[in-house]
């Protein structure tokens, strides 16, 4: 009954503050802190790497050292499958969870997240927060075409996505993701179905190195295992910046952009400090620590980690979380074609 009652609380503040936009603010905000004083933590369930998530862990807790943070971190399938668990087990367990965007809808369609509209909010692009208040991107992952510059220069260097059917890179030259459901999905919906899949089945008929993870591929791209690979631009950067012989291609249309997003449980036994640690992290200071942790800000008023990410030079395409109703036949799909 606790649980449903903190429910009813959170849901009804966050309306409150949906509705009575003129009040002010810091009026607001002074009374959310001193709930979020008693309350005292916030269970926090991330996918982000350790050093990333402790990190801003440790910025917000400057900031509001009352409030202790309980961290859960595991990948992206393990995190779904215990926090389904938990609900049907009628244990609700988190305050704020993040997620990508398929996975975030699919909490959102079962009801274990909650209405928020968070007043840093409204500095982010349409395409990178729910219609509905429901979640906030704090990062994006962008699908790119990444290259070895030691092993690819001038004209050979792809331009766009048809480039890498030439039949030069067949056998192994090409890395792909042994999952990539999400940028299937969204590539269909930009191109159009018919070519799309056109464009899926000659890719695989270039016969890719086809490996799960993106850091992994990426290492194995500096390495020269394969002299290019489809990766996420940010990860290319975070190389680069070490040292790597790599680059990427920022003429490929679309760029298709996942957000990584951020939202509230429905059922949260600390409503207010989860709604303090989510402002903080998609404040300017909360943006900036994951600038400096080497990810891709979502807020568009941040300065990208590298001047080719500046988003306004780019052709984005943000991932439309209504894919995710069709995502099992997406999976399904993929899987068939590569």
């Amino acid at each position: 009954m606790k649980t449903s009652v903190h429910s009813l609380v959170f849901n009804f503040v966050a309306a409150f503050f949906i509705v009575c936009g003129g009040v002010n603010v810091q009026a607001q905000t002074d009374a959310v802190v001193a709930l979020a004083k008693k309350e005292g933590r916030v269970s926090y369930y991330g996918t982000q790497d350790m050093a990333a998530a402790t990190a801003m862990i440790r910025s917000f807790q400057e900031t509001y050292p009352f409030i202790k943070v309980d961290l859960f971190r595991q990948g992206t399938t393990g995190l779904m499958t215990k926090a389904l668990a938990e609900a049907q087990a009628g244990k609700h367990a988190f305050d704020v969870i993040s997620l990508g965007i398929m996975e975030i809808q699919l909490l959102k369609k079962k009801e274990l997240v909650a209405r928020y509209a968070s007043p840093e909010a409204k500095e982010f692009a349409p395409g990178l927060k729910d219609k509905d208040g429901f979640w906030t991107s704090m990062s994006v992952l962008q699908f790119v075409i990444g290259y070895n510059t030691s092993l690819m220069s001038g004209k050979k260097v792809p331009r766009d996505w048809p480039d890498l059917l030439n039949p030069s890179w067949k056998d192994g030259l090409i890395g792909a993701e042994r999952d990539g459901t999400v940028w299937y999905a969204s590539m269909l919906q930009y191109w159009g179905r018919n070519k799309a899949l056109q464009f899926m089945k000659q890719l695989s008929a270039q016969r890719p190195h086809l490996e799960r993870g993106n850091t992994l591929r990426t290492q194995m791209m500096a390495a020269g295992e394969f002299p290019m690979a489809i990766v996420h631009a940010h990860k290319v950067e975070q190389f680069k910046a070490k040292g790597a012989p790599l680059d990427w291609v920022t003429t490929a249309d679309p760029i298709v952009t996942q957000p990584f997003v951020l939202a509230a449980a429905r059922h949260s036994r600390s409503p207010n400090a989860a709604r303090l640690f989510l402002d903080f992290v998609l404040s300017k200071k909360g943006q900036l620590v994951i600038k400096e942790n080497g990810s891709m800000p979502a807020r568009p008023d941040m300065t990208p980690i590298a001047p080719s990410l500046d988003q306004s030079k780019l052709k984005v395409h943000y991932v439309d979380p209504a894919l995710a109703e069709n995502y099992n036949q997406y999976a399904k799909e993929y899987q068939e074609i590569f």
